[in-house]
């Protein structure tokens, strides 16, 4: 294979769900897409306009710059978030940055006399979906959320004792969701 001659082009949420009616490597479930790893389940879904509006704010002059924002979710039905914490270009490993975020947000929330149903983890990923062709091959490279993300999830999960959903946005307004 020519890898000088080798064309890479980002998909979008439409092509990856065309693709995924013709291929095993993700499966449509109504408006969402479902792709399989090693640590579970993933949900693929079009981004929405906050989502998108991150993951600009991730790309400057000098770069892609990872982003994270913590969301908390009430019983009650409403939503805070944290300020836009900046990483480096494909992490965010300042744990002790999100634990800060998570007790600010836990304080707010109690202060409202307001009850957590979860805290949502939304971050920018500079890699997503691609399809790689050169004249006789094609490959799709499929992103999603790491197992660091998960590991995260999971230590916070157990040092909180609330549950934490992932989400990782992603080139071709693409986010990945954790199941």
């Amino acid at each position: 294979m020519d890898l000088i001659r080798r064309k890479k082009s980002i998909l979008n949420f439409k092509q990856l769900k065309e693709i995924g009616l013709r291929s095993s490597l993700i499966n449509c479930d109504g408006p969402f897409l479902i792709q399989k790893s090693k640590n579970g389940k993933q949900i693929l879904k079009s981004s929405d306009p906050f989502e998108r509006n991150l993951f600009k704010k991730s790309q400057g002059i000098f770069g892609f710059r990872e982003n994270v924002i913590l969301r908390v979710k009430t019983t009650q039905g409403t939503s805070i978030e944290s300020n836009i914490l900046k990483g480096e270009f494909d992490s965010f490993k300042n744990m002790e940055l999100l634990e800060r975020e998570i007790r600010s947000l836990d304080f707010k929330v109690r202060k409202n006399s307001f009850d957590i149903a979860y805290f949502e983890i939304i971050h920018t990923h500079p890699t997503g979906c691609y399809l790689q062709r050169d004249d006789e091959y094609e490959v799709i490279s499929l992103g999603g959320l790491s197992e660091a993300d998960y590991m995260a999830a999971n230590y916070l999960s157990e040092k909180y004792g609330y549950h934490f959903k992932l989400k990782a946005i992603c080139p071709g307004e693409i986010t990945y969701c954790s199941a």
